[in-house]
């Protein structure tokens, strides 16, 4: 389910980016109007293009989730209650909050209303405490966070 909300809220956002970059070139050429955006004389498109652009953007929504979000497990030296300090201060240091916590997982969130709302509210970060321990959310977020922790860690140990 949470797959399917994602992909629609993708598939709006791209529908929105492409509404103003319609609107930014029908300001910018000379003689265009919403009217004449579709017309095969004068228009921007071709005619037969416009359902292939939703075809598109409707496939990309479809395969965006699956690689925007993964999972990785963290390598740690120690458990995660050995870990958990240095943990919840990389997710401090990195703008996120504590939004609920389990015995068996802590979910984060960006502290910034203007990123989250920029990101579709798609910005939680899930970490388990279990073994192995894993962190999943937005890939890009979730293996930077990963790398950081795992390198406190390492130098945890080291020191």
């Amino acid at each position: 389910m949470r797959y399917l909300i994602r992909s629609i809220k993708y598939l709006l956002w791209f529908c929105v980016v492409f509404c103003a970059i319609m609107a930014i070139l029908i300001a910018t050429t000379e003689g265009q109007t919403f009217g004449t955006m579709f017309d095969p004389e004068i228009g921007m498109f071709r005619a037969g293009s416009f359902p292939k652009i939703v075809i598109f953007f409707i496939a990309m929504a479809a395969i965006y989730p699956s690689l925007a979000f993964s999972k990785k497990d963290l390598v740690l030296y120690g458990s995660f209650k050995d870990n958990e300090a240095l943990i919840r201060k990389q997710f401090e240091v990195s703008g996120y909050e504590v939004v609920s916590e389990t015995n068996e997982e802590v979910v984060y969130r960006l502290k910034s209303p203007f990123i989250r709302f920029m990101r579709m509210f798609e910005d939680h970060i899930t970490i388990t405490k279990v073994s192995p321990v894993q962190i999943s959310g937005m890939r890009k977020d979730a293996l930077r966070l990963a790398s950081a922790i795992e390198f406190q860690s390492r130098k945890r140990v080291e020191e």
